[in-house]
């Protein structure tokens, strides 16, 4: 027989009713984040006081727009891991083999590229609403070598690129006491007008000198390659953005595939079918998870992803991953508090001569799907593409292993689908390994 007090607490939480799942509190959303994260939605949120979030007036009235210096945005942090008394902040970054997290590096990076975007697009004048600032994509986030934790880091980043309503920022990370870098990354981001939903033009940008019109010169590189990227996943039905040698390079990759599908007897034995790598893990987002506009933080989808990525390599080569890129990363739709979330991973293909310095590399692919079992259906939401390499020790130690000491297994499409994909991701690899010769 349950006591009173707990009959009437059952009774309560059966009569409370369904709230919305937006959370509007955000103040304290970056408590629940890494410490790094917290200080940088704090100081973003300082900056915007005095400012409207949105209303009739301020969405007719057209902004006031500043052309701005990549200085005037720039930002960074600083992580004091060799002060004794931060041996806290040294716990939250630690891995088990005592290195730095990436995965936290990650989220860290995402929170100080958006506050480099917001700093970009804010003006000075309070009757400007403030814009929505949205990741649109992270093209790169890319591992020199592995950071300790005995030294202090330094995460910086500033605007390198404008459009009309999309902005690049460079983001790098290094040793307080060196200039050299152990990572780089390019996060893309997308204003949009609070109210309508809609891109919104943000304040162009200055450049002088060779370097930073070199940098220019790139982000509009990029940008004309995602539209011709777009054009034709358009013009293929949205099944893929081949050129016609890519549809007969996965045409030819499939056929290679016989073998294992008709007659698995006689396959080669190293040859192993994308299905058959396959990892995936569902969970429910939480109120803690969120960012400052309420919805879920994309570092934390992107830490989240880089883990089961790990897993995958991990279990598909036998030896302990090491982190070399992340290579891609797409929003396509926000996820909301409350959401249930599937992530599916895949090895695409493994390479001994794709990268620059000779080390083999294992490529997968983590797809995100915000699942809902009421509709029975199930919404791509974000992609996340990695590289890693295999300790060149079966212990875990040492650096990534050499490409000619190590057979890895070559994986192969079931289906077009599959090869489109594979052949997809290794030309886009291909392009960025074209960008880092050109700049070595």
């Amino acid at each position: 027989m349950l006591a009173p007090a707990v009959r009437q607490l059952r009774c309560h939480f059966r009569r409370a009713p369904l709230r919305c799942r937006f959370f509007s509190d955000t103040d304290s959303a970056g408590k629940h984040q890494t410490p790094i994260v917290d200080f940088l939605w704090n100081k973003r949120k300082a900056r915007s006081q005095g400012f409207k979030l949105s209303d009739a007036e301020s969405s007719t009235k057209l902004r006031t727009l500043v052309p701005k210096t990549p200085q005037q945005s720039s930002q960074s942090v600083t992580y004091e891991f060799s002060k004794p008394e931060n041996a806290w902040l040294v716990d939250k970054y630690r891995n088990p083999w005592g290195h730095v997290r990436p995965g936290r590096l990650f989220e860290d990076l995402d929170a100080l590229a958006g506050t480099i975007a917001f700093e970009h697009c804010r003006t000075e004048d309070p009757s400007d609403s403030m814009l929505l600032i949205v990741t649109a994509s992270v093209d790169r986030i890319k591992y020199k070598h592995r950071p300790n934790l005995t030294n202090d880091l330094v995460l910086s980043g500033a605007v390198t690129w404008v459009g009309r309503s999309s902005m690049e920022i460079k983001m790098q990370a290094r040793a307080a006491w060196s200039e050299e870098l152990f990572m780089e990354s390019i996060f893309t981001f997308v204003a949009r007008d609070p109210d309508t939903g809609r891109a919104a033009q943000i304040n162009p940008l200055t450049v002088v000198g060779a370097e930073e019109e070199a940098h220019f010169a790139q982000g509009d590189r990029r940008d004309e390659a995602r539209k011709e990227q777009r054009k034709r996943h358009k013009e293929a039905g949205g099944v893929h953005s081949l050129d016609q040698a890519g549809v007969e390079t996965a045409h030819a990759l499939l056929e290679q595939a016989t073998p294992l599908l008709v007659m698995p007897a006689l396959a080669n034995l190293t040859d192993v079918l994308l299905s058959e790598t396959k990892l995936q893990n569902t969970f429910l987002t939480m109120p803690q998870q969120r960012n400052t506009a309420g919805r879920i933080f994309g570092g934390f989808l992107i830490r989240r992803a880089y883990e089961l990525a790990r897993s995958t390599v991990h279990i598909f080569g036998g030896r302990r991953p090491i982190f070399h890129e992340l290579d891609e990363v797409t929003f396509r739709l926000p996820v909301n508090v409350g959401d249930m979330v599937k992530f599916e991973s895949a090895i695409l293909y493994t390479s001994e001569v794709m990268d620059v310095d000779g080390r083999a590399t294992v490529h997968v692919q983590v797809t995100a799907f915000v699942i809902k079992p009421e509709n029975k259906s199930a919404t791509m939401s974000n992609t996340f593409n990695f590289t890693f390499g295999l300790s060149e020790n079966l212990d875990g130690s040492g650096s990534s292993v050499h490409g000619r000491n190590i057979e890895l297994r070559r994986v192969l499409p079931a289906s077009r689908m599959e090869a489109y994909q594979i052949v997809e991701r290794y030309m886009a690899d291909r392009a960025q390994v074209k960008e880092d010769l050109a700049t070595k």
